[in-house]
């Protein structure tokens, strides 16, 4: 609906939130009586200029941020002709801290204010809030307060620390340094992984020409060929396949063998398997999906998926179209999964409804069932219908939500499974064979499972129709070398999928404590092979830090915190009482640690390349995008040259013009320019015209050796 244009000055109630896209969404829904207003977030905290908490009390000081001078100047004229101050910031602890502190901000009487929380920007939503008002909840208020308050003196303190020990500049955090100890620890444990060579045996047999199929040798002489092995690691146990033969000479008796040997089936076993679909997602698994299925990056997910939450312009109006992205709850209202039900219905029939409506128990530490999980805030609204309105990344967001949620609420996906096994007559050799086929395809109708879309898989694990004491004749044996595995690296998913699973932060931190350690240069992405990689600084100081704060360093610690700011939460724990009990131990290790650390300055490797604007010697340095060479005369040159991942120079191209003129500005010439991704034309007039323009490779060659090709030099 389109809002009532309204008079300044006029409205009774005036409605706070803290985002000005939910400012323009929520001002659709109300009538003229209401002003909604954004607070742009937080604008009050804790000084950047000192540590502004008292050490014995706890009790923090808070300043006006300075943009928040002339918001809370504007929200007390405004509040002043209001009847009702509605504070409609986010339903969690982050919302209700913003809430409050605006309580203090705004000079008003505390019976004008009035909390409101929905997990949706709808209509319906915020008629239902606007009926049900409620107070600030101080508990969720001390639980964000106590968390703030740990993480500004762990910050201060540990940071100075460091910067005396290691190099200025650093920082330190109770939740960010023991993530990049994560990462640090299982590249330890990938370089001490010892790979060794071990081989498997697979046969092509068949009964007739058409017959033809695949089985393992699964046991030889009594014993299993392939074996697990189990290795405990930091953050969880990790189990790798190995086999009884080391070298191919120790399959060579098994080989002669069945080519010795009449084989026969000498057991078929049929049964049906049902597969059910996932929950809908909540913050962490969305991170993860999202990250596998669309390559998106944590942050990225998280800034598409408040879009979406705030609001979009469609067919003239306004609404959120996903419910508060922040969530580790699976919680769905009776009203949705009625409304779900009934399109399932509609949609692709009686068959793949739920007979019962699907409920999940979340299995994450610390959980907020009062929550809702991420879904669509109506279940009609098809992303093919959105697609007009929506950019290129919210339709894929979009569509993988609206997805994931549909298929929580179907049928599982049903399957005919057959196995069989072939030996000879005295079962000295065993083989064994599997496939399986969709009967019915279920929620994998809308939502496949990653490790299911490719069909030919699928089919290569068909069976012909054998049964007990069939002749099969051995087509070929074939011998397969593998390797032993190492861990895997990290990647953005199972860093999220283990943060969560130690209770390592929350929902809306996952993609911070990235973002934070990455910004900071303890890891690295590796884009190309999807790794996440600790550099040298983020090895040493977490070398330093597990040294002499044990406790913070460890995957307990950091949850036992996090359940104790839960429980504050829920009113079961006093906030002052939990921050003397943290504050003392670590003030005694931080004494040590000023007292006994050494001073270890990471190492400068120098280079025999030369500085291309004072001719200095350079030296090797890394940051989070990778290494380059520095010159050794810093900060007085500032001479950079970029490495590729090989550690070879990276070419930079120049610039070239070209003869062609603008399609877009019809007045600038356009330049060749590289990227990573290779050659494209932008126009010289950037960035008055940001006009772009795909290049053929003709085009290229053509351009670079053209006789009127010049070099454009940026100044």
């Amino acid at each position: 609906m389109n809002a009532t244009k309204k008079k300044t000055g006029s409205e009774k109630y005036l409605v706070i939130v803290e985002s000005p896209t939910k400012e323009k969404t929520i001002s659709r829904f109300l009538d003229a009586s209401f002003r909604v207003k954004s607070s742009f977030g937080h604008i009050r905290d804790l000084p950047a200029d000192c540590l502004g908490v008292d050490e014995e009390s706890f009790a923090p000081t808070y300043k006006l941020l300075p943009r928040g001078v002339k918001i809370a100047a504007e929200l007390n004229r405004l509040a002043k002709g209001c009847d009702i101050v509605y504070l409609a910031t986010d339903p969690d602890r982050e919302g209700e801290a913003i809430a409050w502190h605006l309580t203090h901000i705004i000079k008003a009487p505390a019976d004008k204010f009035k909390r409101i929380a929905f997990h949706e920007i709808t209509k319906q939503a915020i008629a239902h809030s606007l009926k049900t008002p409620r107070g600030i909840d101080l508990n969720l208020v001390n639980a964000q307060q106590a968390r703030r308050i740990i993480d500004r003196l762990v910050g201060y303190k540990l940071s100075p620390l460091l910067w005396a020990k290691i190099k200025s500049g650093l920082s330190a955090g109770r939740v960010q340094s023991v993530s990049v100890r994560l990462i640090a620890e299982r590249e330890k444990e990938i370089k001490a992984f010892k790979e060794e060579d071990y081989f498997t045996l697979s046969a092509k047999l068949t009964k007739d020409k058409s017959d033809e199929f695949e089985a393992k040798v699964v046991k030889w002489d009594g014993e299993t060929i392939e074996k697990t092995v189990l290795i405990k690691l930091f953050s969880e146990d990790y189990r790798h396949k190995t086999s009884i033969f080391k070298k191919f000479e120790d399959t060579v008796p098994i080989a002669t063998f069945l080519k010795d040997n009449e084989l026969k089936v000498t057991k078929v076993e049929k049964k049906s398997s049902r597969q059910k679909p996932k929950p809908p997602f909540i913050t962490s698994t969305i991170q993860q999906d999202a990250y596998n299925r669309l390559g998106f990056s944590s942050d990225r997910t998280m800034r598409i998926a408040q879009s979406l939450y705030e609001g979009i312009d469609f067919k003239g109006e306004r609404e959120g179209l996903i419910t508060y992205m922040r969530t580790d709850s699976f919680n769905i209202s009776a009203e949705m999964l009625k409304e779900t039900s009934k399109f399932v219905k509609e949609t692709y029939g009686a068959d793949y409804a739920c007979q019962t409506p699907r409920l999940y128990q979340t299995k994450v530490k610390g959980a907020q069932e009062a929550h809702e999980s991420i879904h669509p805030t109506n279940v009609y609204r098809k992303p093919s219908d959105l697609k007009e309105s929506l950019n290129a990344e919210q339709y894929k967001l979009y569509d993988l939500i609206w997805r994931r949620f549909v298929s929580c609420q179907m049928e599982d996906a049903q399957f005919d499974v057959v196995s069989m096994e072939v030996s000879d007559e005295k079962n000295k050799a065993i083989l064994r064979a599997g496939g399986r086929t969709m009967k019915f395809d279920g929620y994998l109708k809308v939502y496949k499972d990653l490790s299911k879309e490719n069909e030919e898989e699928e089919k290569e694990g068909l069976l012909p129709v054998l049964k007990e004491g069939d002749i099969v004749k051995l087509k070929d044996i074939e011998t397969k070398s593998h390797k032993t595995s190492p861990p895997p690296y990290y990647n953005e998913a199972s860093i999220i999928k283990t943060l969560e699973k130690h209770g390592i932060g929350r929902p809306s931190t996952y993609a911070a404590i990235i973002k934070t350690i990455m910004d900071r240069g303890y890891i690295k992405r590796n884009p190309k092979e999807k790794k996440i990689l600790i550099t040298e600084l983020g090895d040493l100081v977490t070398d330093k830090l597990k040294g002499f704060f044990s406790d913070i360093m460890s995957l307990s610690y950091t949850a036992d915190i996090e359940e104790k700011l839960d429980n504050i939460a829920e009113g079961k724990d006093e906030w002052i009482k939990v921050m003397k009990d943290f504050y003392a131990p670590f003030t005694k290790n931080l004494k040590v640690a000023s007292k006994d650390m050494d001073i270890t300055k990471p190492n400068v490797q120098k280079t025999e390349e030369k500085c291309p604007k004072c001719g200095s010697f350079m030296n090797l340095r890394e940051s989070r995008f990778g290494k380059y060479l520095a010159c050794s005369g810093f900060p007085k040159c500032r001479g950079k040259i970029s490495l590729d991942a090989e550690g070879n120079k990276k070419v930079v191209v120049k610039p070239i013009k070209t003869d062609k003129t603008c399609d877009k500005c019809q007045k600038s010439k356009m330049l060749l320019r590289k990227s990573a991704r290779g050659y494209f034309l932008a126009c010289s007039g950037f960035p008055r015209c940001r006009n772009i323009n795909p290049v053929s490779d003709e085009e290229v060659e053509k351009i670079i050796n053209s006789d009127s090709a010049v070099n454009i030099e940026k100044k």
